[in-house]
């Protein structure tokens, strides 16, 4: 996305708009405004938002016509995991225009102001959902991170079962969690997500802030003695997050008959599970014969990234590129990239500090990308191979620079949990 003009600093005027951060003092304006565009969210909802442990007045971006809040950007402030590297990023969530003021470019100038900001910040990274897609891609935002859940049939799921494994204190037990079991929850979560590329680093603050915003109405625990090997957030039939120990897998089955339980008492048919498409409760899923989805847009809804300095990024993630190269056994790997008008240089290698970006060149072996293919493509929502087939923004110089996009770029699941999602 290139940066407007008139995006340099704030406030800035553009006729009788004024786009500027908000304050403390514009909180009841923008709330009205919000409820007149999306019909919400509701009082309480909007407090809540504002205890969040990062939030400033200041992330949220307004155009102002005669002092009236005519349209509305909110950034959230987020570290998310590529691999082994954490990522600034911002979350970009509420973007929108009263409908008398529709048509003129306001929502628009204040993405070009988020982006700036960005670069100003220090994130690498945007994401958003939404429901118009088309609006973003024209200013380099890439369709990335596919919806993916589990459905099936309440009777379906497994049983659970009290019998606790060798060795082990006692029978399984599941019930509500205690708040001193947080830890607990922290570490499991860390276990079952630090190397999903998407997922939010949560600190225990955030955790806090989280669970205090009632997205579930029970977070279960599966227990051996006092213990907690496993944990899910459930609202009604929809389990939102579930982690389980990797040394203790009999606590999903166990987890499960739980909620299988409750859905039953409840009259619900059907269980819904959000994880990751490498989750172990989706491979239960499946052999359940349950419904298994793993699409770009669910429900209208499509997840989109934007990385608003492609050079920056780059480097960022240089020590997660070279782990990629240590596994391939092929050393090193260099890759030229051309987006949009940039030119990059990656030369990489198992050992980092051997490990090199050079701007402004490009070597034999390249690929040609727009800001949307360059997206899907880092962010490893598409492998190289499909994307040179389904994307007219990607071109290959050579065949051997698809053999190093293939090391550099897998595919690999992105996800963030419905509990970040709905703050992100």
């Amino acid at each position: 996305m290139k940066e407007s003009p008139s995006s340099s600093r704030l406030p800035v005027r553009r006729g009788p708009v004024e786009f500027c951060q908000g304050s403390e003092a514009d909180h009841e304006a923008i709330y009205q405004t919000l409820l007149h565009v999306f019909h919400g969210p509701d009082r309480e909802a909007f407090l809540g938002s504002l205890s969040d442990p990062s939030y400033k007045p200041e992330q949220r971006l307004l155009a102002r016509v005669e002092g009236k809040v005519a349209s509305h950007a909110h950034l959230t402030e987020r570290i998310v995991r590529y691999g082994s590297v954490p990522l600034v990023m911002n979350g970009v969530m509420w973007v929108g225009t009263l409908p008398e003021y529709r048509g003129q470019g306001y929502a628009q100038e204040l993405l070009r102001l988020a982006d700036t900001r960005a670069r100003a910040s220090g994130a690498v990274l945007m994401a958003l959902t939404t429901a118009m897609p088309r609006f973003y891609r024209p200013i380099g935002w890439g369709l990335c991170g596919k919806q993916t859940l589990g459905k099936a049939p309440s009777r379906t799921l497994p049983i659970g079962g009290d019998a606790a494994a060798d060795g082990q204190p006692g029978p399984w037990h599941v019930r509500p969690w205690r708040q001193v079991e947080l830890g607990d929850l922290m570490e499991l979560y860390d276990r079952n997500y630090g190397q999903t590329t998407g997922s939010i680093v949560r600190s225990e603050e955030y955790w806090r802030w989280i669970i205090g915003r009632k997205y579930a109405h029970v977070i279960w625990v599966a227990c051996l003695g006092e213990k907690v090997h496993g944990y899910a957030f459930v609202k009604d039939h929809k389990i939102l997050e579930l982690a389980v120990d990797p040394d203790r897998p009999e606590a999903l089955p166990a987890l499960l008959g739980r909620v299988r339980s409750e859905a039953l008492e409840r009259a619900y048919p059907e269980v819904v599970v959000h994880a990751p498409i490498d989750h172990p409760v989706i491979s239960t899923f499946r052999q359940i014969k349950g419904t298994i989805l793993d699409v770009d847009e669910l429900e209208g809804n499509a997840s989109m990234y934007h990385i608003p300095d492609p050079e920056r990024f780059l480097r960022t993630i240089l020590p997660e590129l070279s782990k990629r190269v240590a596994a391939s056994n092929a050393s090193p790997v260099e890759l030229g990239l051309t987006v949009e008008d940039r030119r990059f240089l990656l030369h990489i290698e198992p050992t980092k500090t051997r490990t090199s970006i050079d701007p402004d060149r490009l070597g034999r072996r390249h690929l040609t990308l727009t800001a949307d293919a360059f997206v899907r493509l880092v962010m490893g929502h598409t492998d190289p191979d499909a994307l040179l087939e389904e994307d007219p923004g990607m071109q290959a110089s050579t065949a051997t620079a698809l053999d190093s996009a293939r090391i550099l770029f897998p595919r690999q699941p992105i996800w963030r949990s419905p509990l970040d999602a709905a703050s992100a």
